[in-house]
């Protein structure tokens, strides 16, 4: 038995369903699977097909999209997107096969994260002004990003309730739902607490509804979206680094490096980044020769200088 294309409309409309009530995903995922299951659709429309899908479909969709130069990576989130709905159909009983099975991923060029430089950073961070409400908030979330590591969507998901300040710690709702409590340092305890009582000046002026229990909002009231925080990181970050070191994630990869570089271990690391695999972390272990020989010098018992 497999799936009819005439019945794909209705069918992705379930799966999306499923990734709400049942699989919590957040609205970022729900998105990006619902424009990739519609692109695949709009493609078998295009194509004139009839009957039912196959591997062969799904074979000639990913050739198509191969065809615009299109990234590994891109091309594997596609994919995965097939998978995660083939799989449901599946487990549902509409199909008996999986039509992506055994259809491999593209090979990705395997990169390094980036980092910024420890002291640049700090130094930048230690002159952003705070004289506005405007200039508050966005010193902020730059100093919050590199002190916490979170990712975009986790801060502009933060809400007020999830700060406390008497045991310096931020409530951080991750990927699939997951929760982690991230400890923040005296300093951007501090600061959080400045921002927050400028917010409360412009949240006097009027706020929206959806805003009024978001940490980071405009000076009009509005909740920031992740475009508006990029712009606000892209902007400061510019003053120290090049063209592709400016977005968000390269604070959390310059937060896990320092952790590292600074001897903290990797399983804590892993906790405080939200990882669901340790795998996952031990890309931050890219470290130089040079501190390789001090921490074998340190800790090897047979690492001393001669005989002694």
């Amino acid at each position: 038995m497999s799936l009819p294309v005439h019945d794909l409309p209705l069918a992705i409309d379930d799966f999306i369903a499923y990734c709400t009530t049942v699989r919590n995903h957040s609205e970022f995922t729900r998105s990006a699977y619902e424009a990739d299951l519609k692109q695949f659709y709009d493609f078998l429309q295009e194509q004139e097909v009839i009957g039912a899908v196959t591997r062969m479909h799904i074979r000639r969709y990913l050739s198509h999209l191969a065809d615009q130069n299109l990234a590994a990576s891109t091309l594997n989130r596609k994919l995965s997107s097939l998978r995660a709905f083939f799989k449901f159909q599946l487990l549902e009983g509409h199909i008996t096969a999986n039509p992506t099975a055994n259809i491999p991923s593209r090979k990705q060029p395997s990169r390094l994260p980036g980092v910024l430089d420890r002291e640049q950073l700090l130094s930048v961070l230690h002159s952003l002004p705070e004289k506005t409400p405007e200039e508050l908030r966005d010193k902020t979330i730059v100093s919050l990003f590199y002190a916490t590591g979170m990712r975009l969507r986790e801060l502009c998901g933060l809400r007020l309730a999830d700060i406390n300040f008497y045991q310096r710690q931020i409530r951080v709702q991750g990927k699939r739902g997951k929760v982690r409590l991230v400890p923040v340092g005296r300093e951007i305890a501090e600061l959080l607490q400045m921002w927050l009582d400028a917010r409360g000046q412009i949240a006097q002026q009027g706020i929206c509804a959806e805003a009024r229990g978001t940490v980071f909002i405009t000076v009009r009231g509005r909740a920031m979206g992740p475009a508006a925080v990029s712009r606000v990181v892209n902007r400061i970050l510019s003053l120290i680094a090049e063209k592709g070191k400016t977005n968000p994630h390269i604070l959390r990869h310059s937060f896990a490096t320092h952790l590292l570089d600074a001897g903290a271990d990797l399983v804590a690391v892993k906790e405080l980044l939200g990882h669901s695999s340790l795998n996952t972390t031990q890309i931050y272990t890219h470290i130089s020769p040079g501190r390789l020989r001090a921490a074998y010098e340190q800790a090897h018992p047979r690492a001393g200088k001669g005989r002694g």
